[in-house]
This record gives C-alpha cells, structure tokens and sequence, in this order.
C-alpha cells in the first residue's frame, strides 16, 4: 500500500473507532469478506487475486442495441472517428472493453483502481471479467494478471479512459509493479470525444449515465450506486471488512462495461449513416463537421445542409451556417455562399459577420461597392443590439474603418464617371 493511501485509511480508522463499534475487522476476515458475490480466488506468483466473471449472449440487448452489433462496423471507420490510425489495423471484436472504480475521481498517486472491468468478444459470448482488490495488498497480483490478459488485446475501448483510467494504470503498475506500462500508446477508442460531439448541444451533460438513457434508452435497476459515492464505499468496506455493499458497485462497473459496447454501436451508428436526414440536428452537425475535417467536401455540404434547412432551432441553423459558409468560402466557393450568408443574417440578425462576409464579397468579387457599403452598413446597424463593452467598440472601429474605405472607393469611382 503506498504512503497517501495508508494515510488516509489510519485517519477514518481512527474517526470510525470513536463512531462506531467494532471499528474494524481483523486481518484474517478481510482476507475472505463477507458479502462478495462469488467469484474465484487466481493464484499468481505475486499472491491470489480475487476475479468474478460473467458471460453474456452475443444477442444480449443493452438497452436498444444488441452486443453483436458492434462487430458489424469496420475498423477504418472508428480509426476515422476516434482520430487514431492505429485502429485501423484492428478488429473491434479483438478490442478490450475498460472501466476501472477507484479510491479517488480525480487521480493522484494515491488513487487505487480496486475493481478494474475487462469485457472482451469471445466466439460465441461477451466475457466480461472484473478484478476485485480484497486488500491493497493483493494490487501487485492484481495488476500483472491484468497485464496478462489486456496483453492478448488488440486495442481498448474506454470512456474517458485516455485521460484517468490509462494514466492511473500506467501510474500504478510503476509503484506496484515498478514497470513502465505504456498503455496510451495503444490503439484507442475512447468514446467520450466521439459522443460530445454528437450530443453535447442537445443533452445536459455526456456522462456515460446521461448517454445510456438518451442514446441506448437503458435504465439502470435500483441497485445501482452513484459514481461519485464509489471511493467512501470501498474506504468503508476496507475499515469493516464487509463487502456487501461491493455488490452494487460490482453492478455499477458491469453496467458501465456493456455501456461501452452499446455507445461504440451507437456512434459509430450516427457517423456511418449516408443519409444525414435520418439524423437530429445536432448529431448532422457533428456529422458535418467530422466530415469536413476529413476532407469529404460533399457529405460535409450534404450534411451541413439538412441542418440549414430543418426548420426550427434558429441557433443550431446559424452555426451551421456559419461553419458551411466558412467550408464554402475556404474551397473558394464564394459565390456558392452568398445565399447562406444571406440566411444566416436573417437567424441571427444582431451578428455582423455575415454582413461584413457578403460586403467582402460585394468588393473583392462582385466589384459592386455600392452593395458592399450597404452590406457594411447593416453589419454596422446590427452592432445596435449588442451590450457596450469593449468588444461592441472594437467591432464598430473595424467596421468603421471599411466604411470609410468604401465611401471613399465609391467616391472616386462616380467621380471617375462624371
């Protein structure tokens, strides 16, 4: 057990031996707590491990979407997705499927992952084994048979794994076992980027809980536990040596696992649609945007369109709108944008940019800086409904400046008439 950790648990032995009576179980029953769901005890060079393992039909339905599902997509497209090309030469059904409970949620060397969840594809199963960490002792033994078994992977699929629960693999098998364990060098999905991109706009947050009930229509049982009351939980189990409410958080992790399974179905769901149309709004500017990062110029447009002319939710069309016209005027498509400009002035009638755009376009193409000063002008007049602050006045100064340019433009050209 590192230094933190022991720390912190002789602190709540102490504060539970004045609340509560008997304060702590001894050695020889914490090595069999009472209250664990069964499971089998492995026996590794570096001590025994305590492993439950449960198997799940290939047709099992977690919510709206079956296991098997995932194993219809190809690799390219989560390598496209996740932006890592080293899942392009893997299999989805040869991926490892990670969530880790912890001690602690924000990491630190302190932190202890004691219940690590591994679901992996078998021929005709999902195998879904959890790794439960009796003691902290037991750590070492823990890790080098996850080690073990993670090595005979082709890539990990997580949830916001590349940011905690890697880091704190890597951090605690050079503590535990004192070996460097690269783990995000690995190929990697990690579902969380992909999703909120998808549904941030129309959902009030992308935990894996608020995606499970909107996107896999999935409620968990009564039985569940609140993440964040996890790291108490397992301090209290380590202080009384009673595991039954270990039981919940072996459920929550379990589910946690399956999530995964059905999430990376449903991304990769909303991403591989040809037709944007069968998606919301919010998911088809996700969508565009994906697809114009990789260079599909026409399913970007196609999908930045159903956006656009989708009525309703006036702030979502001028998004798109700004980041199509943006597209269209970066191919050099400026003539093709004018009309987009034009709608985007309409939705958002107190933002000058589409204004000041079609003034440009009225002056650098068009040659007309008649409709350039009148586009300038109104880019003007919208400042009118912003707060006067220093933006408000930087933005009427650059305006300003082009308003006098082209008065002076438009002076010398009907001088050079007469």
């Amino acid at each position: 057990m590192d230094r933190n950790l022991r720390r912190r648990l002789e602190r709540l032995e102490r504060r539970g031996s004045r609340q509560r009576t008997p304060a702590k179980a001894p050695r020889a029953e914490r090595s069999k707590p009472s209250g664990l769901p069964p499971g089998e005890v492995v026996e590794t060079p570096l001590g025994p491990v305590y492993r439950l393992e449960s198997r799940f039909p290939l047709n099992h339905r977690h919510g709206r979407v079956a296991l098997r599902d995932l194993l219809a997509f190809e690799p390219a497209l989560a390598a496209d997705v996740a932006g890592d090309r080293k899942l392009r030469t893997t299999q989805l059904a040869g991926m490892a499927f990670v969530d880790l409970e912890t001690t602690g949620l924000v990491g630190g060397a302190g932190t202890l992952g004691f219940l690590i969840g591994i679901g992996t594809f078998q021929p005709a199963a999902f195998r879904l084994r959890q790794y439960f960490l009796r003691d902290p002792k037991e750590e070492a033994a823990m890790l080098r048979l996850l080690k073990q078994e993670l090595e005979q992977m082709e890539g990990i699929v997580s949830f916001n794994g590349r940011a905690f629960d890697l880091p704190l693999l890597e951090a605690r098998s050079t503590i535990a076992l004192r070996e460097r364990w690269r783990l995000n060098q690995w190929p990697h999905f990690d579902l969380l980027y992909p999703s909120r991109r998808l549904w941030r706009r129309s959902l009030e947050d992308c935990r894996l809980g608020t995606l499970e009930r909107h996107v896999l229509e999935l409620t968990r049982a009564e039985e569940d536990v609140p993440g964040e009351l996890i790291p108490g939980m397992y301090l209290d189990y380590l202080r009384t040596g009673d595991a039954s409410d270990m039981r919940r958080v072996i459920y929550h992790n379990s589910v946690d696992i399956l999530s995964l399974v059905g999430l990376a179905s449903g991304v990769l769901d909303r991403y591989r649609r040809p037709d944007p149309g069968e998606l919301s709004g919010e998911e088809a500017l996700a969508v565009a945007r994906w697809h114009q990062a990789s260079g599909r110029s026409g399913a970007a447009e196609a999908a930045y369109r159903t956006v656009v002319e989708r009525p309703g939710k006036v702030g979502l069309r001028a998004e798109a709108l700004r980041r199509y016209t943006g597209h269209l005027k970066r191919a050099g498509q400026r003539k093709q944008a004018l009309a987009a400009w034009q709608t985007w002035h309409k939705l958002a009638p107190d933002d000058p940019t589409p204004c000041l755009e079609l003034s440009k376009y009225f002056e650098w193409e068009a040659g007309s800086y008649q409709q350039a000063l009148d586009w300038a002008e109104r880019g003007r007049a919208s400042l009118a409904r912003r707060p006067a602050d220093w933006r408000r006045r930087q933005a009427e100064a650059e305006i300003d400046h082009r308003l006098r340019r082209l008065r002076s433009k438009l002076g010398r050209e009907r001088a050079g008439r007469s």
